[in-house]
Parts: C-alpha cells; sequence; structure tokens
C-alpha cells in the first residue's frame, strides 16, 4: 500500500473515531440516552439515512452521527421494519399549536413568556410549554392532528411537547397533567413512529387510536402521586420507571408514584337505563337507572358537541334535569367503583325542548 493510501486511511479511522467520540460525548451530555429524549423512527421500504436525516434532522452531518449512532452496519442498506434511534435534541422543529374549540366557564392559560394567567377563549391557539387551568369549568382542545382532549373542571395541564411533521403525518403529542382529570380522543395515527402521550409523575399513558381518561391525585398518605388511566376503546401502554402495562377496552389500571403500574382492573359495565338512547323530553326530567353492581358512585355528564356543561357524581341511581338550556345534548352515565376508577358510559342523546303552554 502507498503513503499516500496508509495516511489516508489513518486519517480516516481517526476522523472516524473522533466522530464516535463527539456523538457519544453529545449524547451523554445532553441526557438523550434516556429512551424519554429517543424519536425511534420504524424504516420503510426504500428508506436510506440521508432521507431519514433530511426529512427529521438539522445537522448536515446527521447521516455521520446516525451511522454512529444506531451503530450500523450497512449503512447503504437498513432493512425494513428495523428501529433508527434519534436523539430529539437532533430533530427539526416542527412546534405546532393546539386549538382551543370550546369552553365552559372558567378556564386560565399561562403562557411561557407572560407573567400573568389570562382568561382563555374559543379560538385561541396554545403553544408548547402553555399552562391551562380550569376552574369551575372545561375546555376543549384540538390538536394538529384532529384529536382532541377534554380538561374537566378544577384540572390543570401543561403543553409539553406539539410537534406535527406535516410531510410523513407524523405526530409527537405529550400533555403534562398536572393536577385533576383529562378525557383523550385520539384519532388513529396514519404514522406508526407517532406518539400521543400524558404524564403524570407516576407513569405515562402512550396511545394510538385510542378513547380513555387519565386521573391525577394525591395518594391516601399525601407523599406520592397517583394515575388513574381507564380505556374506553382502542389501545393503551401505561409505562412508569419501574415497570409498565398494556391494557384492553375496558380495563383501569393504577400507577403510583414510586412504586410502578398495578394489574389492570375491570372497569363497571354500563348501566341499564329505563328510557331509550335517544329521546325527547320536556324539563325537569327524571333520569333512572339499574343499580351497578359494585358501583359507590355514580357520575352523570351533560354534553353539547364539543363542551362539557356540567357534571355531577351522586350516589343514587337517579338523576333529575332541571334548569338546562333547552336543546340538543349527549348525557353520559358511568358508575365509579370503591378503588376511585369510573367505569364505561351509557350515553343517551337529549332532545330537551320547552314545556307545552
Amino acid at each position: 500500500m502507498s503513503t499516500f493510501k496508509r495516511n489516508y486511511c489513518a486519517g480516516f479511522i481517526v476522523l472516524f473515531s473522533m466522530l464516535s467520540l463527539y456523538v457519544n460525548a453529545a449524547v451523554v451530555n445532553d441526557g438523550s440516552v434516556d429512551a424519554d429524549e429517543l424519536f425511534l423512527y420504524t424504516v420503510k421500504k426504500d428508506d436510506t439515512v440521508w432521507g431519514i436525516c433530511k426529512t427529521y434532522v438539522t445537522d448536515p452531518l446527521c447521516w455521520k452521527k446516525l451511522v454512529v449512532f444506531n451503530q450500523l452496519k450497512n449503512p447503504k442498506y437498513i432493512p425494513p421494519k428495523s428501529i433508527i434511534r434519534i436523539p430529539k435534541s437532533w430533530l427539526i422543529d416542527q412546534t405546532a399549536t393546539a386549538l382551543v374549540i370550546a369552553l365552559e366557564g372558567d378556564v386560565l392559560v399561562f403562557r411561557q413568556n407572560s407573567k400573568s394567567e389570562d382568561a382563555l377563549h374559543v379560538g385561541d391557539l396554545l403553544n408548547q410549554e402553555d399552562v391551562v387551568k380550569s376552574q369551575g369549568g372545561s375546555a376543549m382542545i384540538e390538536f394538529a392532528d384532529n384529536s382532541r382532549l377534554l380538561l374537566k373542571e378544577n384540572s390543570t395541564i401543561r403543553m409539553a411537547n406539539l410537534q406535527f411533521y406535516d410531510a410523513t403525518q407524523l405526530v409527537s403529542t405529550r400533555v403534562e397533567l398536572l393536577k385533576g382529570r383529562v378525557k383523550a380522543q385520539v384519532e388513529k395515527l396514519s404514522n406508526k413512529d407517532s406518539r400521543y402521550e400524558i404524564s403524570t409523575p407516576a407513569a405515562v399513558a402512550a396511545v394510538r387510536g385510542t378513547d380513555f381518561r387519565v386521573e391525577r391525585k394525591a395518594s391516601a398518605s399525601g407523599d406520592a402521586v397517583e394515575m388513574r388511566t381507564e380505556l374506553l376503546t382502542g389501545a393503551l401502554t401505561v409505562k412508569s420507571d419501574n415497570n409498565q402495562q398494556s391494557i384492553t377496552s375496558g380495563q383501569g389500571v393504577l400507577a403510583v408514584e414510586g412504586k410502578g403500574v398495578l394489574e389492570p382492573v375491570r372497569l363497571l359495565p354500563r348501566p341499564l337505563v329505563t328510557i331509550n338512547e335517544s329521546t325527547s323530553g320536556t324539563l325537569p326530567l327524571l333520569l333512572e337507572w339499574e343499580k351497578i353492581e359494585k358501583a359507590a358512585f355514580y357520575k352523570v355528564t351533560l354534553m353539547t358537541k364539543n363542551a362539557q356543561v356540567w357534571e355531577k357524581t351522586i350516589q343514587a341511581p337517579k338523576f333529575l334535569i332541571e334548569d338546562v338550556e333547552f336543546g340538543q345534548y349527549q348525557l353520559l352515565i358511568r358508575g365509579i367503583d370503591d378503588q376511585g376508577f369510573e367505569g364505561r358510559n351509557r350515553r343517551i342523546n337529549l332532545d330537551l325542548s320547552a314545556p307545552a303552554i
């Protein structure tokens, strides 16, 4: 081998080694070795390292760094369905916004660069890091992929991550539940690498095409956070630092900070009502249903198309509706067990009209 070739090869090896050290040092320094700080990309047919970098990463040297970071033995061919790990700190900033589509009562927003809480209004756009706090009211929020989140009364959330790559329909949404309850309706994610997560200190609920509820509250001793997740449809995984549990439709799971995710439980069934599930009537209207075995309480929620009008917790299997504006509503009735899990909803479409004079 000529002196030139030997020097060239030696120089290349040194450069590649330095690059490896640089990449690994960068990963350690920014903490992206943590699984939560990695974007996991599933390789598709004809994908290349260059193409992946061009779509998702800002750094022009990405293709070199990605090879080192993933220890790719043959960068010219990546097998379909294999996983490429990309530190989130490398990703192109595709920050999205969320839209407030309905409000009931008082809801406040604290924006990242603001020094005060402001009243939230229908039509407002929420940005990453914004904190939304419901007082006695509720808010319906819609994300870039048309998924929706209902913030219940006396609850607080933070928009921890709002990312949307329009070209590939990749969504990365993470909502931090700081207090109270939320109900999420997540559209079926067209890009399998998309993420929709609701997090608390106890665990993270990661979902795909799912209708579910999450509650955060203090434990009975007050020294830990508890997270209750109730899955109505779809698939869901609840992950903590200790373990994880995948649950199916009609199951709930409790996660306790520092202890992990407990075994799933079966949610209470839908109550049987004495009226048709689509009904017209005048006010006052008395609703009655059969008592659900193991139900300690019941919850009754009145909804319009986009908003929650009110929500009541009661003990008896009956409820009198009065003092409501005339119109069309959806009523949700469910049982609550002695562990605090809310069961499956009985939905009743109500057309409330004024009494005849």
